[in-house]
């Protein structure tokens, strides 16, 4: 019998204040919470990307669905990222040709490129009105990031026909972003940004739509495996179902057991400004695109359709949340742009997120009736949508190209809940003395 107990770290975010994706959504009435046992062809566990957009996907193919939200739809990291929408994975691609050679690197780049359409797809097939703009602009903290941007463009034309990134030499990126900080910069015209939560709400507004049954403020205790099919139990009630996908990310805990010890839970602060001029904004971006950084702990940052600056940076590694983040996160937003340091800071939030050692994402399933998907790494905007489109192919038969993520193999990180986070630490503190180094 499977029983795996869950740990609450959805909690965390019980007495945060509304965050400005919250804010600036139009939020969709589900059902306020499970008050009934049920059965269902799939259980999906999550209200994040994932767990809509794989309901969304097997909905279209006739499964009867109920998906069960520990509390809101995209409370978890699909409604507090930073936006950005990449291909790729969170790995360079020659660093994933030299892990899992030419042929399945070139596989994964394909999906992560294909993830990147598929979001485009779903906007315009739903008409969902989520602010997406064109350009990510990777910039540029070291001198020597100039020689890596020119081979990583390089490469990925000779090798992968890719013809989207763009190179900025100093006085490029210098007009680009009003920053003394960078030294060189990587555009890429096949990446863009947007309001990650409307685009959440789209999809369960079509999943909904599609007949799924959305359950909230309903968590999971345990998955139980009966002898003909399983029973995922919520307080006092039941989903018996055939089949169970679990879409948690950084917010599994226990659920699937020594699975968690896959990744490190991080905990991500983001803030936003007031809204200021178009005028102003473009001084500081002058085209509008989302920008990060090479450092190790990056920074990440863009403005959101009224002008606001939605900067992102600084990780936590502890299992609570920093009680008061402004000022963590506005000190590294006054150090890569001081002009802004007279702005008001109106929203300030955190979420967690699954990052692997390698950096890939991590598929499976257990006993072929427990599906999962997690560990996206900081990319999980392109890769969770597709990670609902493959796991609705793995659900009817098709297994390949999810198993081209499931084959990849994933370092256990050793010491489980109680060595975990101190080793993580040690190693983020050596990176962070290496950037400072650097």
């Amino acid at each position: 019998m499977l029983h795996f107990n869950k740990k609450p770290t959805f909690e965390q975010h019980d007495n945060e204040k509304e965050n400005y994706y919250q804010n600036s959504s139009t939020k969709i009435d589900f059902i306020s919470k499970l008050e009934d046992s049920i059965d269902a062809d799939i259980c999906i566990i999550g209200g994040g990307l994932t767990g809509i957009s794989s309901a969304l996907y097997l909905s279209k193919k006739g499964y009867k669905i109920a998906l069960i939200e520990a509390r809101k739809i995209g409370w978890g990291a699909s409604g507090r990222n930073g936006g950005q929408l990449g291909g790729g994975l969170r790995k360079d691609q020659k660093e994933v040709e030299n892990k899992l050679g030419i042929n399945q690197a070139k596989e994964l780049w394909n999906l992560g490129i294909e993830a990147v359409e598929e979001v485009k797809e779903n906007i315009k097939k739903y008409n969902i009105d989520c602010d997406l703009v064109n350009g990510v602009l990777t910039a540029g903290y070291y001198k020597d990031d100039e020689s890596y941007f020119k081979n990583e463009a390089e490469h990925l034309l000779k090798q992968y026909n890719y013809d989207k990134y763009y190179f900025l030499n100093f006085s490029d990126i210098r007009e680009e972003i009003d920053s003394k900080k960078y030294y060189s910069g990587l555009l890429n015209k096949g990446s863009y940004h947007l309001h990650p939560l409307k685009y959440l709400y789209g999809l369960a507004k079509e999943a909904k739509k599609n007949g799924v049954k959305i359950y909230e403020n309903s968590p999971v205790s345990k998955i139980s495996k009966k002898s003909d099919f399983l029973e995922v139990s919520i307080n006092k009630y039941k989903v018996k179902c055939n089949l169970v996908v679990v879409g948690c990310n950084g917010y599994l805990d226990n659920l699937l057991g020594n699975i968690r010890n896959k990744f490190m839970p991080i905990n991500n602060y983001i803030l936003a400004t007031e809204s200021v001029n178009q005028d102003y904004a473009s001084a500081i971006i002058k085209n509008n695109y989302a920008v990060c950084d090479t450092r190790f702990i990056i920074d990440y940052y863009r403005f959101s359709k009224d002008n606001r600056m939605l900067f992102g940076g600084g990780e936590t590694f502890t299992s609570k949340f920093l009680e008061n983040p402004k000022n963590f996160v506005k000190k590294r937003m006054n150090k890569v742009f001081p002009q802004l340091s007279k702005l008001k800071i109106d929203f300030c939030w955190g979420g967690t997120l699954a990052i692997t050692v390698n950096r890939l994402p991590s598929f499976g399933s257990l006993n072929n009736n427990i599906i999962y998907a997690h560990g996206y790494s900081g990319h999980g905007v392109a890769l969770s949508t597709l990670a609902g489109k493959l796991i609705s192919e793995y659900v009817t038969g098709n297994k390949d190209r999810f198993h081209f993520f499931s084959s990849i193999q994933h370092q256990t990180i050793p010491g489980g809940d109680f060595v975990r986070r101190p080793i993580y630490s040690s190693a983020v503190a050596y990176y962070k003395l290496r950037d400072f180094i650097h």
